[in-house]
């Protein structure tokens, strides 16, 4: 059975697959109304249209139903949206076809039964829409505009439309208002037979030329409407220029007509490509918004506008309100109504219309596809796409689609929408005039004659749009037939490059794919398939009519051509392509990387980077990395033995010799040139489609730098590594841990003693600084042994230092340099440093910065700043002869008497030890010594900087010398220190009883200076404080303190007596006072304590002046405590007569209770009977007299006015 005999209907039959707005033929109306195949889609869509239109016609007093009179239909190139809103136009205006072949006659709805619409009320809803009457206006509004660039194009367009619908003119709407007038005048068809009359044809012959016609119009204007000609003439010559009308006149007059109608009646646009000729112009997307709106508003529901766009609103309106500078909510609100028409309506299109099987094919093709569906479902199969581009589910969808696979359908919507996206067509094809069901119609008739073992390959749907196709992009298509370099085949596989070329999102040009879309038999051989394909596309591209970008190959325009061809002169040298290859390799796959840390001692080391023999960038390391890839000359050459060779070379050296790299070479060699094409003067001038060009390849070589990165990753990976004449097996998942591994072997292996240095800081400057801070340097003597100070790699410095420094002068950064060197890698620099700084600290070594000795408080900046070890000198010390080192022996025993040691190491240390001991001594007692009448501050500050000096004093030799040049000054010292620590450590307490004694007779000085031996005593306490050097007077304190205690002691007891006798006369009186009140508990309390209290402190004073001071206060704490004791009687006032009332008697007896007795004692008066002397001496009787007068009259006064008198 061939593929002809398949289906129901002649495959090769006419089909209307245009549908065109203004094709309105007979033969035309009947096979669209015929053919129309509702879908599942499409019955959902009708059902949303007709529950909205016949929704407004029953509520037409609804605001918010009637406002709803627009209709949105979108769906991509192809979908049928064209063909859906034409058949609306039939069904609302329910027009008469005619049956071309019989002459029958059917009216729109009746084509409608049933078997097209399976829903019931759907159908019902239909007849129901179709009694009503419509004016449908059908037309694709780019036909009927004039210019795109006018502001009102639109509006211009519906008023055409609309003029021409009721009969007027269409291109002069001028003219149209002119008949517009007439009719309402009555006067048209008298102007029409005057016309005639005048002129000799009909008015609806001529009108179109009426500006050729003035006179005839004038004429016939002037009978019909029975005026002057020279008046009509006048209207006539201003018409056009005077004529104006906006959005709202067109809803008006759309308004006026429709009152002439019957209430049911509407009128319907329906405007094809709407979106596409509005585009991204926003000003006629809000005349778009503004005639729905006023149509909406004024009509009330009974004029509606149906449009179609490739776009859904959202979409259109986004496009055309990129800025956000209008509000586009309004059109919005009329076009309610949305449809979107799916990939899935066209699938079921083509297979109803065309692809339907009769009974027989039915039977047939489900036998083949259950014989062979695994076989035929993996001929489909593609690569990355298994989601989009399916095969067959089951026998019946192979029946339902044979000869197409599945993915065809979705698969060419994608080709012709993205060759009119990217301007390869011409204007029938963006225009929308070609329909898939053309194509596939025309790729089934191209395949008709085959078998049903037969499959349809891509490339035969190129020439049902060959001929929309522009000249300059099919042209290398046209002319690959004429080159004799080319089999057939390629011309083949070239078309359907062609067609998948803006698509690989959606199908990745590689071969695989390839392969599946242009298999074209159910049993064809896949594998050869391939082949004969690669051999093609290696045809195709030697004659530049593809292009390869790494797996997938791109079909070449002419353009592309051109440029693909100069691309190729562009000269790329060896040089060019090794820099490439070394910054692929070691700046992007190796991230820059110049240095790996050490695993086990956590330094970082730096190496040197070489490819293929030759150093990239900086190479001045002891540790080198190579790599050698196929593109170096030697990598024929390089045997393993030979790579082995090779890394036992020059100290630490590592290699890689990377896998060998298919197309390596060529895909180097490309990228550069196309770089290098690029960044040319000529492609900085290209013309704007060239420039497209360029961008295309310039993202072409972004994702070919990616790729060949991604290679040499892997040919890194899959190559040999070799280290120090070994071969290490390295296994690692990344080139970055290939490298890390392979630079640690290395790194453990070529630093042999990178052991020594075990103990590590984590911050080495932190610790010099420390070192240096330290004063202890015999203990920085022991560190150097302990694991702490890495004694290997001391004692290895050590002996390279006595070795070196004994012969010539040593610089701090050879010595640097030579241990951070092979074989000892002690990294980082500092770690060096910090050795050199211990050994230095300890007195083993001496260090001068330009020509003068370092001293430690100055060294942490040279020694941690790598730019001044060029400064720092290293120097071996001197030793001392025996002579000099028998005489300091000597000194150490007379000072400290203790013999030290013999060497001269030993010797000074002890000297250090004891020295020490002195200065923390010394130090402890700086605060105590700084106390006012403390002795030997000057001997304490005075020694703590000798000792400070010499302790400072790094170097054995010159310790001991100047030890011995300041001998007397030592013995001298260190009698001043003995007597000064014997002092703070033995007589302090001593020293402390003398000061304390002398602040406690000050007070009673003048008393005991009155006593000769307590007036000596005194002199020589005060003696003993104030001498400078008082330790042997010290054992005298305590016998003078207690003759001055003694006498001190007689003479207080005499004064401290007789106070105490005079506080307790007080004390007597108030008691007595509190007697006479009969006071309570509280209030003695309260008068009786400050005097009492005052008698405590008394008696335990030793101070005369204070104990005769507090004589005194008790006078006044007498006064308080009588004004205590008045001011409670006063406020204790007698107790009120107390009633009685006797329960059993009709009267009431008082009976009166009195307080005790108690007497209230006198206030009391101080009189000062010195205030009463006239001079501060009396020295004459007469004196005495008038001073005794006063006092009398004073007392007298006091006791007449009831008080006490008390005199002070």
């Amino acid at each position: 059975m061939k593929i002809r005999e398949l289906f129901t209907k002649p495959i090769d039959r006419p089909i209307n697959g245009v549908i065109k707005a203004d094709q309105r033929d007979a033969e035309s109306i009947w096979q669209e109304l015929d053919e129309y195949v509702v879908t599942k889609q499409l019955t959902e869509y009708f059902r949303r249209f007709f529950d909205a239109f016949l929704a407004a016609a029953d509520n037409p007093k609804d605001p918010v139903l009637s406002a709803r009179m627009a209709v949105w239909v979108s769906g991509f190139f192809g979908s049928g949206k064209s063909h859906f809103i034409k058949i609306l136009s039939y069904l609302l205006e329910n027009i008469e076809a005619v049956n071309p072949q019989d002459g029958t006659t059917k009216r729109a709805a009746q084509f409608f039964d049933e078997h097209k619409i399976k829903d019931a009320m759907l159908l019902a809803d239909v007849q129901r829409a179709v009694q009503g009457s419509s004016d449908v206006i059908l037309f694709n509004i780019d036909a009927k505009a004039d210019s795109k660039s006018d502001r009102d194009v639109i509006l211009q367009v519906f008023l055409r439309v609309f003029n021409e619908k009721l009969g007027y003119s269409g291109d002069a709407p001028h003219v149209a208002e002119m008949e517009r007038h007439l009719v309402s005048k009555g006067a048209y068809e008298a102007f029409k037979t005057a016309f005639a009359d005048k002129n000799g044809s009909t008015w609806d012959a001529e009108r179109d030329a009426v500006d050729f016609l003035r006179d005839d119009v004038v004429y016939a204007l002037a009978k019909a409407l029975k005026q002057s000609e020279e008046s009509a003439a006048a209207w006539f010559d201003n018409a056009r220029e005077t004529y104006r009308i906006n959005i709202e006149g067109l809803a008006k007059l759309i308004q006026s007509y429709l009152a002439t109608k019957p209430t049911g009646h509407r009128i319907v646009f329906l405007v094809d490509e709407v979106g596409q000729f509005i585009g991204d112009n926003t000003q006629l997307m809000l005349t778009m918004q503004t005639i729905a709106e006023q149509l909406g508003t004024l009509c009330q529901g009974r004029a509606w506008v149906i449009v179609t766009s490739q776009e859904d609103i959202d979409a259109a309106i986004g496009e055309a309100n990129k800025a956000k500078s209008q509000d586009f909510s309004k059109i919005q609100g009329r076009f309610h109504t949305r449809l979107s028409l799916a990939s899935s309506n066209t699938d079921e299109v083509i297979g109803e219309r065309l692809l339907a099987k009769t009974e027989a094919a039915h039977v047939v093709l489900r036998d083949c596809f259950e014989k062979k569906g695994d076989i035929i479902n993996n001929q489909l199969a593609f690569v990355g796409n298994s989601v989009t581009m399916k095969s067959y589910k089951d026998s019946a969808e192979f029946v339902a689609c044979y000869p197409f696979a599945p993915y065809q359908f979705a698969l060419l919507q994608k080709i012709f929408e993205s060759i009119r996206k990217v301007g390869a067509t011409g204007k029938h094809l963006s225009k929308g005039e070609r329909s898939l069901l053309d194509a596939f119609q025309s790729a089934a008739v191209r395949n008709a004659d085959r078998g049903i073992d037969a499959l349809v390959p891509l490339y035969d749907f190129y020439p049902s749009i060959e001929s929309f196709i522009d000249t300059s992009a099919k042209r290398s298509i046209d002319e690959a037939p004429g080159n004799a370099a080319l089999e057939p085949y390629d011309i083949n596989l070239l078309k359907g490059m062609f067609l998948i070329r803006y698509i690989p999102d959606i199908v990745k040009p590689n071969v695989d794919n390839l392969a599946t879309l242009c298999v074209n038999e159910v049993d064809a051989d896949k594998l050869a398939l391939k082949r004969r394909i690669q051999e093609s596309l290696a045809r195709l591209e030697q004659q530049r009519l593809v292009s390869r970008n790494g797996d997938l190959w791109f079909f070449l325009t002419n353009e592309e051509r051109d440029v693909a061809r100069e691309i190729g002169h562009v000269e790329v040298s060896a040089n060019e392509k090794w820099r490439l290859l070394s910054e692929l390799l070691y700046d992007d796959i190796l991230g820059g990387q110049t240095k790996v840390r050490h695993k086990d001692t956590k330094a970082d080391y730096e190496f040197n980077r070489l490819l293929d023999g030759a150093p990239w960038k900086n190479a001045s390391h002891p540790l080198s990395l190579e790599i050698v890839t196929p593109l170096g000359d030697e990598y024929e050459a390089l045997t393993e033995a030979k790579c082995i060779l090779r890394s036992s070379e020059s100290g630490g050296r590592a290699l890689i010799r990377t896998a060998e790299g298919e197309r390596l070479d060529i895909e180097l060699t490309l990228y550069l040139q196309i770089e290098k094409f690029i960044d040319s003067p000529k492609a900085s001038a290209a013309a704007a489609s060239l420039k497209r060009i360029l961008s295309d390849r310039k993202d072409e070589n972004r994702e070919r730098r990616s790729r060949i990165v991604a290679q040499l990753g892997d040919l890194m990976l899959a190559g040999d590594c070799y280290a120090l004449g070994q071969k290490p097996q390295i296994k690692a998942a990344s080139p970055g841990t290939l490298l890390d591994e392979l630079v640690n072997y290395l790194i453990s292996n070529t630093y042999t003693k990178l052991p020594y240095l075990k103990a590590r800081q984590n911050d080495p400057i932190a610790e010099i600084k420390a070192v240096l801070a330290a004063d202890d340097i015999g203990q920085q003597g022991l560190n150097l042994n302990g694991e702490e100070g890495n004694p290997l790699a001391i004692k290895e410095l050590r002996e390279y230092l006595h070795l070196k420094a004994s012969v010539e002068r040593v610089l701090l950064s050879d010595v640097v340099d030579r241990f951070t060197g092979i074989p000892w890698g002690w990294k980082p620099e500092w770690e060096v440093v910090l050795l050199v700084t211990r050994l230095y600290m300890a007195g083993e070594i001496k260090l001068m910065c330009e020509g003068d000795d370092l001293d430690p408080k100055n060294a942490a900046d040279p020694l941690t700043k790598s730019v001044r070890f060029k400064q720092i000198s290293i120097l071996k010390k001197k030793v001392p002869d025996a002579a000099s080192i028998k005489r300091a022996r000597d000194l150490y025993k007379d000072i400290y008497s203790k013999i030290a040691r013999e060497d001269a190491d030993g010797l000074v240390a002890d000297y250090r030890a004891a020295l020490g001991e002195w200065q923390n001594d010394l130090k402890s007692y700086v605060q105590t010594a700084s106390i006012k009448h403390h002795p030997g501050k000057d001997v304490i500050n005075a020694s703590i900087t000798r000792i400070g000096k010499q302790l400072a004093i790094r170097d054995a030799f010159e310790f001991i010398e100047t030890m011995l040049a300041a001998k007397s000054d030592w013995l001298d010292t260190s009698e001043d220190i003995h007597d000064v620590v014997s002092f703070y450590k033995t007589q302090l307490p001593t020293w402390g009883k003398l000061l304390e004694g002398l602040a406690g007779f000050v007070d009673n000085r003048e008393v005991l200076q009155k006593d000769s031996l307590g007036a000596t005593a005194l002199a020589d306490l005060e003696s003993i404080r104030d001498n400078t050097a008082p330790y042997g007077q010290i054992p005298r304190i305590d016998a003078l303190i207690k003759t001055v205690e003694g006498i001190n002691e007689s003479a207080a007891q005499v004064k401290r007596e007789r106070a105490l006798n005079s506080i307790d006369v007080k004390i007597a009186e108030v008691v007595k006072s509190l007697g006479q009140v009969q006071a309570p508990a509280d209030l003695r309390n309260k008068a009786l304590y400050p005097l009492q209290e005052l008698k405590t402190k008394v008696a335990g004073l030793l101070s005369i002046p204070k104990i005769m001071y507090l004589q005194e206060q008790a006078g006044t704490l007498l006064d308080d405590a009588m004004g205590v004791i008045e001011k409670a009687s006063q406020q204790a006032a007698p107790k009120a007569p107390s009633v009685v009332k006797d329960s059993g008697a009709t009267t009431t007896s008082t009976v009166l209770t009195t307080a005790p007795k108690s007497v209230a004692p006198k206030p009391s008066k101080v009189i000062r009977a010195a205030d009463l002397s006239p001079t501060i001496y009396l020295e004459t009787e007469a004196e005495v007299e008038t001073f005794i007068t006063k006092l009398k009259a004073e007392l007298l006064d006091a006791i007449k006015a009831g008080q006490r008198a008390r005199i002070s």
